[in-house]
């Protein structure tokens, strides 16, 4: 059980590295340009811009993720070498108590081997007695009587066996009752010494299990360090980006176009799921500006021009999935473009002139997407604007 948990740890911590700085599509700013397009350029390196800018937010993200599961690895960490610690003290404790049993059980060894030795000589001596006693082989009572001067030196004599054969069989009884009781203490050591010994072996245990979870721990956070240096890098990559698209954007300068006249259309039916604003990211889990309104709907539904214009990119574009980029020329004094991301399949071409309601593709859910939809923009000056803002 404790193993699978520390299992389970390195592969909830492995699954990070799936999101590798790889999986940051780095916006193509090289296609589709040409020398007398400035729309074109300007509209999608304002589009590039705020692409990076949603993956510096998730980076960002991904990095404080990273700082809180590392920081939650390192308080683990730390308790489990408090646990140990506290293990090492304890087998340390019960080693010393074990060695004092072992003192104590070797003493106990010698006391009732003299004892054994000690009742072996007084159970011959007073058996030898008792034989002189009773059985009369060698003295009888006649030859006591008869070898003694008078009566009192024979009972005298008779006195003083008496006397030794009870010193005796008190002696032996003295000497088995300290014998039981140094076999009970014996049996009671003995016993401590393997509860003692058995407590070593399951601290021994947890100790192995406690120095595996920190070597565990060690490689997490060696890992989680490892990849927040990836991201921390890759953010700065990002960073570096965006203000060389700053830059870019501020060298711009775009030739006279044609003003647009009438206003724009809902360029496919359905329920707005996410307007526009800052809101949490979808799929990263990030804070970040939605640079434009997601209309959910059905799969390849017709996605029309919401206003007359030119068709100045189609194709791939990152997190966009499937693009058509329409510029529509000055609207109100600025240069105004729409942008429809995340299509099935585009139905136009760069360069094609097409009127307001034109079909320019069909509802999809490529790129980062989590279901079918449209992802709508109006930029202005390559900046995003509110869409809620133009359409009826």
């Amino acid at each position: 059980m404790h193993l699978n948990l520390l299992y389970k740890r390195v592969a909830a911590i492995f699954l990070i590295s799936i999101f590798t700085v790889s999986s940051i599509i780095w916006p193509d700013l090289s296609y589709g340009w040409s020398a007398d397009n400035n729309e074109l350029q300007g509209v999608k390196i304002a589009a590039a811009k705020s692409s990076i800018e949603d993956k510096r937010q998730a980076t960002r993200a991904k990095i404080e993720e990273l700082k809180r599961k590392e920081k939650i690895e390192i308080k683990r960490l730390h308790q489990s070498q408090k646990k140990l610690e506290a293990t090492k003290d304890d087998i340390e404790y019960c080693s010393v108590k074990l060695k004092s049993a072992k003192g104590k059980l070797s003493v106990f060894e010698s006391q009732l081997n003299s004892l054994s030795y000690e009742q072996s000589i007084s159970a011959r001596r007073a058996g030898e007695r008792i034989k002189q006693i009773y059985k009369g082989e060698r003295i009888s009572i006649l030859h006591l009587i008869f070898a003694a001067q008078d009566i009192n030196t024979f009972l005298d004599r008779v006195y003083y066996q008496q006397k030794l054969a009870a010193h005796d069989k008190e002696l032996l009884q003295d000497l088995r009752v300290k014998t039981r009781k140094l076999a009970s203490a014996k049996r009671e050591i003995e016993y401590q010494k393997n509860t003692i010994v058995n407590t070593i072996g399951v601290m021994n245990q947890k100790k192995s299990q406690i120095s595996s979870s920190i070597n565990v721990s060690q490689y997490l956070i060696n890992k989680l360090r490892t990849d927040r240096a990836t991201y921390e890098s890759a953010e700065r990559e990002l960073a570096r980006q965006s203000d060389s698209i700053t830059n870019m954007l501020g060298k711009k300068h775009k030739k006279p176009s044609v003003e647009t006249t009438g206003g724009f259309i809902r360029p496919v039916s359905g329920i707005i799921s996410s307007p526009f604003g800052w809101r949490r990211h979808p799929i990263f889990g990030s804070k970040s500006f939605h640079t434009g309104v997601d209309i959910a709907g059905r799969n390849r539904s017709p996605i029309r021009a919401s206003n007359s214009g030119e068709v100045v990119f189609t194709g791939w574009y990152g997190g966009y999935g499937k693009v058509v980029i329409v510029n529509h020329g000055k609207y109100k004094g600025r240069e105004t473009s729409t942008l429809y991301a995340h299509m099935s399949s585009t139905n136009v071409k760069v360069g094609q002139q097409i009127s307001q309601g034109t079909v320019v593709g069909y509802e999809g859910s490529t790129g980062y997407s989590t279901g079918p939809h449209l992802h709508f923009e109006v930029r202005l000056d390559g900046k995003p604007s509110n869409p809620m803002n133009y359409m009826p």
